[in-house]
C-alpha cells in the first residue's frame, strides 16, 4: 500500500490532490490483485490525471456559469 509519504516515483510530478487520487486508485487496484505494480502505477496515474482534468473543467464551468447569472 502506498501513502502520501511513500509512493512510486512516477507520481512525484503530480499535484498533491492528483497524487492523492492516484494513490487511492493504485491501492484499490492492488487490493484487487489483477495487475502487476508497474501497470497499477501507470493506470492509476492516467485515471488520476483524467479525474483532475474533469475536476478542473467543472470548477471553471461553475465559475463561468455563476458570472452569467450575476
Amino acid at each position: 500500500m502506498w501513502t502520501n509519504n511513500h509512493f512510486p516515483a512516477a507520481m512525484r510530478s503530480l499535484s498533491p490532490s492528483t497524487r492523492a487520487k492516484a494513490i487511492e486508485i493504485a491501492n484499490q487496484l492492488l487490493e484487487q490483485g489483477q495487475l502487476d505494480n508497474n501497470r497499477v502505477v501507470a493506470a492509476s496515474v492516467d485515471e488520476a490525471r483524467q479525474w483532475a482534468r474533469l475536476e478542473n473543467s467543472e470548477r471553471k464551468w461553475t465559475v463561468t456559469s455563476m458570472r452569467t447569472f450575476i
